[in-house]
């Protein structure tokens, strides 16, 4: 099997065709419209869960089996039924039409995987065994987890606007900032707010002696 290239997709408007309407629909479902997907479910039965949601206008039910026409627009498509023979079908389809297709437990259906993910605001760590060890996954992102602290939310934020006013202070060379890009690393700023402590714009650029 080719390794699978890693990338972060931005689905937010686009049609993401999801097949099957059980709880593992309803997790990518939940992951896709976290991420601005427009999620259209096809399939004849749903969990409570997908059905509030239809209720509530979050998602397009087609309350029947797949059809080819379903596929149309698609950005994105999941084939999640308890069907092998169907998920079969829905992949196949999909590649003749050039829609990256994902097909629950056969890896050798999917032209892509959903890894695990650690989230902290803006900073997204993605784990994958390229679904050789799922189990694995999850333990290293259980790991990561702890590592990765609530207060990485904070400092990724901070990060981007320290160097949003580095790249464009016009008193500064190119060479100038790089090299104080390269220093915002060195700084002690995570640990201060891992202690809870305040940490602002200003401060860091401070201390890296840049001026308004």
């Amino acid at each position: 099997m080719a390794p699978y290239y890693p990338l972060h997709l931005n689905i937010a408007g686009k049609k993401c065709l999801v097949v099957g309407g059980g709880k593992t629909a309803q997790r990518k479902i939940a992951k896709l419209l976290r991420y601005g997907g427009k999620v259209v479910l096809v399939s004849p039965e749903a969990t409570p869960a997908l059905v509030a949601l239809s209720r509530r206008k979050k998602l397009v039910w087609r309350k029947r089996t797949f059809r080819e026409t379903d596929c149309s627009g698609a950005f994105l498509i999941f084939a999640a039924t308890d069907c092998a023979r169907i998920n079969r079908t829905v992949a196949a389809l999909a590649r003749r039409k050039s829609i990256l297709v994902n097909v629950i437990d056969s890896l050798t259906d999917c032209d892509f995987i959903s890894p695990a993910l650690v989230e902290r605001g803006h900073l997204t760590v993605s784990i994958a065994t390229e679904g050789l060890a799922p189990l694995l996954s999850g333990k290293i992102k259980t790991d990561l987890e702890h590592y990765f602290g609530p207060a990485y939310m904070r400092y990724t934020l901070l990060m981007g606007r320290v160097r949003g006013a580095i790249v464009r202070n016009k008193k500064l060379s190119e060479l100038e900032k790089r090299e104080k890009l390269q220093s915002l690393l060195s700084l002690p700023v995570m640990s201060k707010l891992a202690r809870g402590k305040k940490v602002s714009c200003r401060d860091i650029l401070k201390k890296l002696g840049v001026s308004d």
